[in-house]
Protein backbone atom coordinates (compact mmCIF):
# COMPACT_ATOMS: atom_id res chain seq x y z
CA UNK A 1 0.00 0.00 0.00
CA UNK A 2 1.54 3.59 -0.87
CA UNK A 3 1.97 6.03 1.79
CA UNK A 4 0.13 8.88 1.51
CA UNK A 5 1.87 12.15 0.33
CA UNK A 6 2.90 14.59 2.67
CA UNK A 7 0.78 17.95 1.77
CA UNK A 8 3.67 20.10 1.76
CA UNK A 9 5.17 17.79 -0.68
CA UNK A 10 2.00 18.44 -2.90
CA UNK A 11 2.00 21.80 -2.59
CA UNK A 12 5.22 22.71 -3.42
CA UNK A 13 4.40 20.52 -6.19
CA UNK A 14 1.56 22.67 -7.31
CA UNK A 15 3.32 26.09 -7.00
CA UNK A 16 6.06 24.46 -9.47
CA UNK A 17 3.50 23.37 -12.02
CA UNK A 18 2.37 26.58 -11.69
CA UNK A 19 5.06 29.16 -12.40
CA UNK A 20 6.46 26.40 -15.02
CA UNK A 21 3.49 27.57 -17.09
CA UNK A 22 3.40 30.93 -16.16
CA UNK A 23 0.79 31.25 -13.45
CA UNK A 24 1.59 31.56 -9.32
CA UNK A 25 0.22 30.25 -5.99
CA UNK A 26 -0.69 32.38 -3.31
CA UNK A 27 -1.50 31.55 0.20
CA UNK A 28 -4.36 33.85 1.41
CA UNK A 29 -6.68 33.24 4.86
CA UNK A 30 -6.53 29.42 4.44
CA UNK A 31 -6.91 29.36 0.68
CA UNK A 32 -4.83 28.80 -2.37
CA UNK A 33 -5.72 31.24 -4.63
CA UNK A 34 -3.91 30.74 -8.66
CA UNK A 35 -3.49 33.73 -10.44
CA UNK A 36 -2.09 33.70 -14.42
CA UNK A 37 0.83 36.54 -14.59
CA UNK A 38 -0.49 38.62 -17.99
CA UNK A 39 1.99 41.79 -19.18
CA UNK A 40 -1.01 44.12 -17.95
CA UNK A 41 -1.91 42.21 -15.03
CA UNK A 42 -2.94 39.61 -13.13
CA UNK A 43 -5.56 37.51 -13.87
CA UNK A 44 -7.48 35.81 -10.09
CA UNK A 45 -8.06 32.19 -12.24
CA UNK A 46 -9.52 30.27 -8.66
CA UNK A 47 -9.03 29.57 -5.46
CA UNK A 48 -9.13 25.80 -3.35
CA UNK A 49 -8.76 25.20 0.31
CA UNK A 50 -6.14 22.39 1.12
CA UNK A 51 -3.11 21.24 -1.15
CA UNK A 52 -4.56 17.82 -2.43
CA UNK A 53 -7.85 19.83 -4.15
CA UNK A 54 -5.29 22.32 -5.35
CA UNK A 55 -2.62 20.47 -7.45
CA UNK A 56 -5.54 19.01 -9.82
CA UNK A 57 -7.08 22.43 -9.84
CA UNK A 58 -3.57 23.97 -11.12
CA UNK A 59 -2.83 20.96 -13.37
CA UNK A 60 -6.44 21.82 -14.85
CA UNK A 61 -5.87 25.23 -15.72
CA UNK A 62 -2.63 25.17 -16.93
CA UNK A 63 -3.64 22.23 -19.89
CA UNK A 64 -0.78 19.94 -17.49
CA UNK A 65 -1.09 16.17 -17.57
Amino acid sequence: MPTPRNPIQVLKEAKQIARDHGCFVVEKAGRFLVYRKTPVRNVYLGSRGTPETLRPFVCAVTNFH
